[in-house]
């Protein structure tokens, strides 16, 4: 049995998987955003740590005392944790969307210019990257700079934890603009200019390679046997990807979440000049010398818990949430609403960088109901979705297929809505919590059950069905997502206005 520990922006999931892919237990801990009435977005690192023991404990109990063949860790990326010689944290974690280190990007762009950066990292130029918020607290806390140890992400912050070692995969290290994508090391053509010592990361490998083994004292804690070996995973858009078999060129992942990521396989990097115009960057994938994009958009069922608070309040219950959503989903009829939404609720990622965006609502009148609401707010999220992959076909990166997971494809719905507005089947996961299939298939190449990743992927995880568009839906949605796509540049200035 493999068990995959998720660590994300609202929670962490720990999953028990045995080697047919089967889900054998689940635990779940959920975490609060911090910071936000001074506009920050951090977690608070302990609670990651409480959590993540937490959520493996009680998964690891379902085991039965038969043994766990692997531990691979998985996590949102860019997010920084300042920690000692020991591990233990400095200062709260700050995550990508936190809009701090915008001043400290300009120097760096400054120093090193924006093609050499891109052509470096794969990256597109962003204010949400772990570097310029590293910078940012040599700035202004240089008391916590001067004692920091190691610039943790989450998978080496929890695998550290795990093992006492640190070491980070290809894909996450990518996410801080330190990184060579190509010589798979830290960047001494950026890190020198900027002043930071290559040594306050932690070193980079394949994702897949084992960390070490469960410390003593923390094996007892959790309950696990003696010696249980510890994975470095990946990010979290990649262990989505693997499970829902998107391992080749031509496959899509598309997991839907608190934010919606497009995940596409390559076979060799982003043009630099691609990277810029499309904004979709590219990272190492878990198979050497192959790439995937990292292109999301910031709000997707996070538009449902802003719907959700408007509707029940903010301390709504998860029955009443869940019964509200189940209600609405069954009510929504399958042809194209009256609203179209912008849903810019927390900036702007896909198409356009801009974190000062704000979301808008056209077609609002008093008869508007909170269906309408729902429908609309999911059918803007799926105009976002089409932004990105008509992104990646203007790079010529071929979309043959796109499977969806996450939990907003358990909407049938948000599914039918964005079949019909990307205009092409959509391929659903058997399993909706892809990214615990995904560490499976990813450890089961590691404990040598299968070759490869292909064929992994193929004896793990089983497709579900494929939604058709329907054609008269089909240019309804098209004339309407010609209009949206003027939206952003139309309320551009009042945006920044507000």
């Amino acid at each position: 049995m493999y068990l995959g520990v998720d660590i994300g922006t609202s929670g962490v999931k720990a999953s028990l998987v045995d080697r047919d892919g089967d889900i054998i237990a689940s635990a779940f801990r959920k975490f609060r955003i911090l910071g936000l009435e001074n506009n920050y977005r951090e977690l608070d690192p302990f609670a990651i740590a409480d959590g993540a023991k937490s959520a493996v404990r009680e998964a690891a109990a379902a085991s039965g005392g038969r043994g766990i063949d692997l531990i691979l860790v998985s996590a949102l990326g860019e997010a920084v944790i300042p920690v000692d010689a020991s591990g233990r944290p400095f200062a709260n974690c700050i995550i990508g969307s936190d809009r701090r280190g915008g001043e400290e990007l300009d120097e760096i762009r400054s120093l090193v210019s924006d093609e050499e950066l891109t052509a470096i990292t794969g990256l597109n130029l962003s204010v949400i990257y772990s570097l310029n918020k590293i910078l940012h607290l040599r700035k202004h806390r240089p008391d916590i700079y001067a004692k920091t140890w190691k610039f943790f992400l989450v998978t080496d912050y929890f695998a550290h934890l795990l093992t006492g070692e640190a070491v980070i995969d290809y894909s996450m290290a990518s996410r801080t603009l330190a990184f060579d994508i190509g010589r798979k090391d830290w960047s001494t053509a950026i890190l020198s200019p900027v002043g930071v010592d290559p040594e306050l990361f932690s070193r980079p490998v394949l994702a897949g390679t084992v960390a070490g083994t469960v410390r003593s004292d923390i094996a007892r804690e959790l309950g696990l046997p003696a010696g249980t070996r510890v994975a470095i995973g990946t990010h979290d858009h990649i262990c989505n990807a693997l499970g829902v078999g998107a391992v080749r060129s031509g496959h899509c992942s598309n997991a839907v979440g608190t934010t919606e990521g497009i995940t596409a396989i390559l076979a060799e990097t982003l043009r630099p000049d691609l990277v810029a115009r499309h904004n979709i960057s590219s990272e190492p994938f878990v198979v050497d010398d192959m790439y995937n994009t990292v292109a999301w958009h910031n709000t997707a069922g996070a538009l449902m818990n802003w719907l959700l608070d408007i509707c029940l309040g903010p301390g709504r219950s998860a029955e009443a949430s869940r019964g509200l959503l189940v209600a609405l989903d069954r009510e929504s009829r399958h042809e194209p609403g009256r609203l179209l939404a912008l849903p810019h609720f927390s900036g702007s990622t896909a198409g356009c960088m801009d974190d000062m965006a704000k979301g808008a609502i056209l077609g609002l009148t008093l008869g508007t109901s909170r269906g309408d609401l729902y429908r609309g707010l999911i059918e803007g999220a799926c105009y976002e979705c089409r932004v990105i992959l008509d992104a990646l076909r203007r790079s010529d990166i071929p979309v043959e297929q796109v499977y969806i997971s996450g939990g907003g494809s358990r909407s049938s719905f948000w599914v039918r809505a964005k079949a019909d507005i990307l205009g092409m089947p959509l391929t659903m996961a058997r399993v909706a919590d892809s990214g615990a299939l995904g560490a499976a298939v990813l450890a089961s190449v590691v404990c040598g059950h299968h070759r490869d990743i292909e064929a992994a992927a193929a004896a793990i995880v089983r497709p579900g069905v494929v939604v058709e568009p329907v054609a008269a839906n089909v240019p309804i949605y098209e004339e309407r997502y010609r209009e949206y796509v003027e939206l952003y540049g139309k309320t551009r200035a009042a945006s920044h206005l507000l």
